[in-house]
């Protein structure tokens, strides 16, 4: 398939110049094009973590763990900024995570009201057995890119993503 050829996308713009040529859709073309890669890139990311017995949501906390290093912990509060997730949701992951053996909350040593969230040796074991074949797994995913096109998205994405951000 040439990179010129029509997709989903140019389909859906054509039909909005048939119907209403005064309006520029030139920003569906990269949004809805990010939109719809991030959820085949999402389906792809799930399905290969399911056979691990994870979801993106739960690979999301162990990885966060696992990069921290000994002795691979993080409040619950830090754990859900760092990953934009709301402290109702992590509270469910972290409870799903920890009946089956991949973390564990403990007493906080640093303030005896809270706790800290640290990756079991399960956990530690299932990161590093995952982690390898997950990158394999996105670098699959990204094969139509050549090492030129990756660096470029890399960094108009880093801008774009930096300025939503501050928003």
């Amino acid at each position: 398939m040439s990179p010129d050829e029509p997709d989903h996308v140019d389909r859906v713009r054509a039909q909005w110049r048939d119907v209403r040529p005064d309006l520029d859709t030139t920003p569906m073309g990269i949004v809805a094009r990010v939109g719809r890669t991030a959820s085949y890139f999402d389906q792809a990311v799930n399905a290969h973590l399911g056979e691990h017995g994870l979801n993106r949501a739960a690979w999301d906390v162990l990885a966060s763990l696992r990069r921290e290093g000994p002795p691979y912990e993080l409040s619950p509060t830090e754990l859900y900024r760092s990953l934009m997730r709301t402290s109702g949701a992590m509270t469910n992951r972290l409870h799903r995570l920890e009946a089956a053996g991949l973390v564990e909350r403990r007493p906080d040593p640093d303030d005896r009201r809270g706790i800290v969230v640290r990756l079991t040796p399960r956990g530690l074991k299932l990161v590093d057995q995952v982690a390898p074949v997950h990158l394999d797994n996105e670098r699959r995913l990204l094969a139509a890119l050549s090492e030129d096109d990756l660096r470029a998205l890399e960094s108009i994405l880093r801008k774009l993503l930096r300025e939503i951000e501050e928003v």
